[in-house]
């Protein structure tokens, strides 16, 4: 294997319709290169600010990823929060990236080779906002003749924490629309960003249990896991939940409490590569199933690939169709997707080739200035996200 250290870090802001990908390049002495994601929505500057922050430790470190991502998480004083722990997954994905091209294998053949030769994947970010029923259905009717038959969108407009019986009805009428437009041969995930109370969303997943959802995901915030459980033991409808869980440490008491009944880790977040792995092994043995959470950008998407090709637990993985432009420039070969499943490359490292061009080619842009100027109840659509 190649000794080598760590010459330069880069950060890259590219915005891409409604948030701005944050792309962590990190260059050897050899002349390798790597690439990871800490995509943070409205937080990007602090992310890439966090980044720059750790370089100088890093600038002359042999390629390690265990060594660094323990000096990382460990070294300081101050640990385990969002911001950090974004930025150190960022990296990790990228020294990652860097060791399987320095081997010429695949990431999943360095965390022990696929359990599968695919990955199911559902469409995301192709409907938002307060549209009429047959908006709904005409939208997720486009998705599916494009190869999916898997999708998820938020039917509950800005309603919450109390939802209102007119709020309720809105839901109920699109998801009839869709059901009708499309049928039950179609799976749908509903998330509802951890906006409802505990009786909100225990109501919601009774009111909306006939149309048979995948899944009700983020029903209530994920402050209080207990909250979470009550509402999981009352719903007939199956809850997912924990993208905002940012460390392994979290999610063990997530798990013994039996939150929810998929586990949604996000690989920019959750502390990289190898503790989205830590974290699918031990929800393996609670025989809870993972469906990492990736509204994030073509390099998240090809690190969440290599893990879920690797766990026997993965259940299907989130893909999203906005800022197609942008996505496929970054990439100088996009993701082969078909009849909703994605199928890996053989290619060293994440598998992917970045066009660094493209990098450079959509600036950062600082968004959702006007919408947070007005009140608004805990989460909102902030754009179009059809556009």
């Amino acid at each position: 294997m190649i000794i080598m250290k760590i010459k330069d870090v880069k950060v890259y802001l590219v915005n891409a319709v409604w948030r701005n990908f944050v792309i962590v390049k990190i260059d050897t002495d050899e002349g390798i290169t790597g690439y990871g994601e800490g995509t943070m929505g409205d937080f990007e500057k602090t992310v890439e600010s966090a980044v720059y922050d750790f370089k100088p430790f890093l600038i002359g470190k042999e390629v390690n990823v265990q060594e660094i991502y323990n000096f990382l998480y460990r070294h300081f004083f101050w640990r385990g929060g969002e911001i950090l722990m974004t930025a150190i997954s960022a990296i990790e994905q990228a020294l990652w990236d860097i060791l399987g091209k320095s081997v010429n294998k695949p990431v999943y053949d360095l965390l022990g080779g696929k359990a599968k030769d695919s990955v199911r994947v559902y469409a995301n970010g192709f409907i938002s906002g307060d549209r009429t029923p047959e908006e709904f259905a005409n939208a997720v009717r486009k998705v599916i003749d494009n190869g999916f038959n898997a999708v998820k969108f938020d039917p509950f407009g800005s309603a919450g924490p109390q939802i209102t019986g007119e709020d309720l009805e809105k839901a109920k009428s699109r998801l009839k629309a869709i059901r009708d437009s499309v049928g039950y041969s179609v799976d749908i995930m509903l998330d509802a960003h951890g906006r409802f109370n505990t009786a909100s969303a225990v109501k919601v997943a009774n009111e909306i249990s006939k149309y048979e959802p995948f899944w009700l995901e983020e029903p209530v915030p994920e402050e209080d896991i207990r909250a979470l459980k009550y509402v999981k033991e009352r719903s007939p409808v199956t809850i997912a939940s924990g993208e905002r869980i940012v460390n392994k440490y979290r999610y063990r008491e997530f798990l013994e409490e039996r939150a929810a009944d998929i586990i949604q880790p996000d690989v920019c977040h959750v502390g990289g590569i190898w503790a989205l792995r830590e974290v699918g092994s031990m929800a393996e043995t609670y025989y809870t199933s993972v469906a990492p959470h990736n509204p994030n950008g073509p390099i998240a998407t090809a690190a969440t690939l290599n893990l879920m090709l690797n766990m026997n637990n993965s259940l299907i993985m989130e893909f999203w169709v906005d800022a197609d432009t942008v996505r496929r420039s970054i990439l100088k070969e996009y993701f082969n997707v078909k009849n909703s499943y994605i199928y890996p490359s053989n290619k060293p490292g994440l598998g992917i080739e970045v066009n660094e061009e493209a990098l450079e080619r959509y600036p950062y842009k600082k968004l959702h200035l006007e919408y947070f100027s007005k009140d608004y109840k805990y989460y909102g659509d902030v754009k179009d996200r059809s556009t």
